[in-house]
């Protein structure tokens, strides 16, 4: 039987690790080819891949490639940069596109909140079909409602800083 030969810049443990994180993220919606090349671009040294070297990494046709990258690229999770003087574009990844998207995408929130609050003019007043859609809109809101502190205390925790600290009025009544 031949051994398959690993991409450069991938030890077979990384190869192993690209699929295994590729699966958490299909399981979570994404599908299985954006959610591969994402996860082998997160891997990668560099943070960035040219469509050439993810078709070789993940074995698999560069219109492939080139699908995935489209629409990762549609939603913020990765973005092109050109590779200097040549015509091709590499694609990167941060981790801070995915917390990005993630937090500041709150449409599709807001979207819950108003398509719960239509479907309350719709069913009877006080049934069960009432108080499940005005519990998922006032959950729906507090997430909304709680994204921004959730940001500041995470920017605040990865700075390494003490979010209380921040607060001039704070600080001068410990002193």
């Amino acid at each position: 039987m031949a051994e398959q030969s690993v991409p450069e810049g991938f030890t077979p443990e990384q190869l192993a690790y690209v699929e295994e994180l590729a699966a958490t993220i299909t399981a979570s919606g994404v599908q299985r080819m954006p959610s591969r090349v994402y996860a082998a671009i997160l891997v990668s040294e560099g943070g960035s891949m040219t469509a050439a070297e993810l078709a070789a990494t993940l074995q698999v046709s560069p219109a492939a490639v080139s699908t995935a990258v489209r629409w990762l690229t549609q939603i913020g999770m990765v973005s092109r940069r050109s590779v200097p003087g040549t015509r091709r574009e590499q694609y990167v990844v941060d981790s801070d596109s995915l917390i990005r998207l993630i937090a500041h995408d709150t449409r599709a929130l807001q979207a819950w909140v108003v398509g719960f609050g239509r479907g309350l003019a719709v069913v009877e007043p006080g049934g069960s079909a009432a108080r499940r859609l005005t519990e998922l809109q006032e959950f729906f809101g507090f997430l909304l409602e709680e994204m921004d502190g959730v940001m500041q205390r995470w920017y605040a925790r990865s700075r390494g800083t003490d979010p209380s600290q921040s607060s001039p009025s704070r600080s001068a009544r410990k002193r």
